[in-house]
């Protein structure tokens, strides 16, 4: 997924920062490539991609199956049906593994940012960092080790609305769709696969448009040095 949605990332992070005269994705993706090509430009600063996704993406996604595991043992202990899990409950679990993970993920999201955008600055002022690592180890050294959490406020906020709408509402969207009758019994048509592309289609909708304006407070906080 990482690899996949990288130079989404790199549009993202370059029409969010300040200096960006992009007026589409599009547009920012031809510019990119056009200007520092494949490997320098859509795909600068992957590596950091690569971390951040072991870090936060793991932390959110165990810790959110945890919670709802155990509110689904208490509910079968309660004699009730497992699932019957209120779609507020399942958002409150989104939120707050979202903000655990992103916080610990944070040194990364910032390095994922300073990489994907310092092709875009002027060439007295990159930083050319040679990697995830030499990135996080130079902010540490020229900015102090507190700098790697610039813009974690905002990082948490944004993962924590990010993942209430995503995994809450998917884990609701899901369970409804499963009883519709239109996915086959219990959703099981093709693998479950028509189901889950929907119910993660709407929950990325939702998310990425409540999650938007702090992701776009985050980018350029962490782009600037500390």
């Amino acid at each position: 997924a990482a690899t996949v949605c990288h130079p989404l990332d790199v549009i993202r992070v370059q029409m969010q920062t300040s200096g960006s005269t992009y007026k589409s994705a599009g547009e920012a993706a031809r510019g990119i490539y056009k200007n520092d090509g494949l490997k320098d430009g859509l795909y600068a600063g992957v590596s950091a991609a690569y971390l951040r996704q072991w870090l936060y993406g793991s932390c959110r996604i165990g810790i959110y199956a945890y919670l709802l595991e155990n509110a689904q043992n208490a509910n079968i202990k309660a004699g009730l049906d497992k699932n019957a899990i209120p779609l507020s409950s399942k958002m409150l679990m989104g939120l707050t593994s979202g903000g655990i993970g992103s916080f610990v993920g944070t040194p990364s999201e910032l390095a994922l940012v300073r990489m994907s955008n310092d092709k875009k600055l002027p060439v007295d002022q990159r930083r050319n960092y040679k990697g995830v690592g030499n990135c996080i180890a130079r902010i540490a050294k020229e900015e102090g080790a507190p700098a790697l959490f610039t813009g974690a406020p905002a990082t948490v906020l944004r993962a924590c609305l990010l993942s209430a709408c995503a995994m809450g509402i998917t884990s609701e969207i899901k369970m409804r769709l499963s009883k519709s009758g239109y996915f086959g019994e219990g959703g099981k048509a093709f693998g479950g696969v028509p189901m889950l592309f929907c119910a993660t289609l709407v929950s990325s909708f939702c998310a990425n448009t409540v999650a938007n304006p702090f992701d776009v407070v985050k980018s350029r906080m962490q782009s600037s040095a500390a």
